[in-house]
């Protein structure tokens, strides 16, 4: 989950190119965050320093303060009364519904030029949760159709029971609307916080949003620079027009990348790659728990230097990827294998995309969670009444009681039953298709 030696080299070099002019539209502090992170990615192309460019928008001032911007071309736009929306999610669309007319023209100023724009939300606050919808449809509505995709947090199972509901009510509204977006990308944050105190047990909250960040930012941009940045090996190729049309598939994106040193790979011992890499595809790298073969498109780039390039590129070695993928997606529609080589890759690196999924495990486990959270408040609802109706109660003293309160509850034989309040079963609420947010 570390940012690799292949990521840091492709953002110091000066010889590679991008397929597509990225926008970041940030919602929220969870959105925004991340959505600098991704306009802040910086390279030595000449004339093209900065290549994407963002658009924040907060109700909460302070919280622009909080975020590092390095871009230029990342614009800051305050809505609301600059407090916060206090994970009120109403509250948050509110504000964004109140400034659409400002919002709307700086979104044409900032994007007109770019060929694809992410909105960028962490799901579970106010602004960025409440306002996702509306900014959907500000984009659909102002010559961005088909233009645009998103990218959404999951919450973490400890955030508490107002966050993991915030975020099911709009994935809700979001799924019933999917065949008319392009492609979510999900980035689980309990996958990613799972792995990061694990490998840095000793690290701050900070330090794993920054990296969790940082990961989501380099990723996109590794994809989009390895579309357009190296010489194809073989007839085979994933270009740009191809990666554009796989982002812009409806449903859910699954990412993925494996990485392994040249000298590693056998070509006679299947073992020494395909395991991991098969798993690689199976956990994905910000989120997992997907049904493959819902995919309607998928592809497969692979990456080394020539030297390598020529020991491994053989027949066999794509007719092995090929049958991977083919068995993981055999409906998918396109699915190119393309090998390529760059003189400067050190080992062999594998990227594997899927677009068109249907949401994955992790929704049914927040369900899950929402629904033991939401038993877990009617209990305590439940015992609030019965100690309010206590204290309502007025035992008759009888005359001849002379002991005090205490002595007697100490002293009762009372065979009084048990308070039972039941077994509270959680139950996950049928969730039925929207036909319009």
């Amino acid at each position: 989950m570390t940012i690799t030696a292949n990521q840091q080299n492709l953002l110091e070099r000066s010889d590679i190119n991008f397929s597509l002019k990225f926008g970041y539209l940030g919602l929220g502090m969870g959105g925004c965050s991340i959505a600098a992170e991704c306009a802040n990615v910086r390279t030595n192309v000449k004339n093209g320093h900065f290549p994407y460019n963002g658009l924040l928008i907060n109700t909460n001032n302070m919280d622009f303060e909080k975020i590092n911007v390095i871009n230029p071309n990342i614009e800051k736009l305050q809505i609301g009364n600059g407090k916060g929306a206090g994970r009120d999610i109403e509250v948050g669309e509110q504000a964004f519904i109140n400034n659409q007319d400002e919002i709307i023209s700086v979104i044409k100023k900032q994007f007109s030029d770019r060929d694809f724009i992410w909105i960028v939300a962490g799901l579970g606050g106010g602004t960025g949760t409440g306002s996702v919808i509306e900014s959907i449809k500000t984009l659909h509505r102002n010559g961005f159709q088909k233009k645009f995709g998103l990218i959404l947090t999951l919450p973490r199972n400890k955030e508490g029971s107002t966050v993991i509901s915030n975020a099911l009510e709009r994935l809700q509204r979001i799924s019933g609307a999917m065949k008319g977006l392009g492609s979510i990308i999900l980035v689980d944050n309990q996958k990613l916080y799972d792995k990061f105190i694990k490998e840095n047990p000793d690290s701050s909250l900070a330090d794993y949003l920054k990296f969790s960040n940082t990961f989501v930012a380099e990723t996109l941009h590794e994809l989009n620079v390895v579309t357009a940045s190296f010489k194809p090996y073989g007839d085979s190729h994933f270009d740009s027009s191809e990666f554009e049309n796989l982002i812009k598939t409806p449903g859910i994106l699954s990412l993925s990348k494996y990485s392994v040193k040249d000298s590693k790979i056998d070509l006679a011992n299947e073992s020494s790659y395909v395991p991991e890499f098969t798993d690689s595809i199976n956990n994905g790298i910000l989120s997992d728990g997907y049904k493959l073969e819902n995919a309607t498109r998928a592809a497969a780039s692979v990456i080394a230097n020539k030297p390598t390039a020529q020991r491994v590129f053989t027949l066999s070695f794509t007719d092995k990827i090929e049958n991977i993928i083919d068995e993981k997606s055999p409906l998918a529609g396109e699915k190119p294998i393309a090998t390529y080589i760059d003189d400067k890759a050190k080992g062999v690196h594998f990227y594997t995309v899927f677009a068109g999924l249907k949401l994955p495990k992790r929704i049914n486990e927040l369900v899950v969670e929402n629904n033991r959270l939401s038993a877990l408040l009617e209990e305590k609802d439940e015992e609030d009444d019965v100690l309010a109706s206590l204290q309502t109660f007025k035992r008759k003293k009888k005359q001849e009681d002379n002991f005090d309160d205490l002595d007697s509850l100490l002293s009762s034989n009372n065979n009084d039953d048990d308070l039972d309040f039941g077994d509270k079963k959680s139950k996950q609420e049928d969730w039925n298709p929207i036909d319009d947010l």
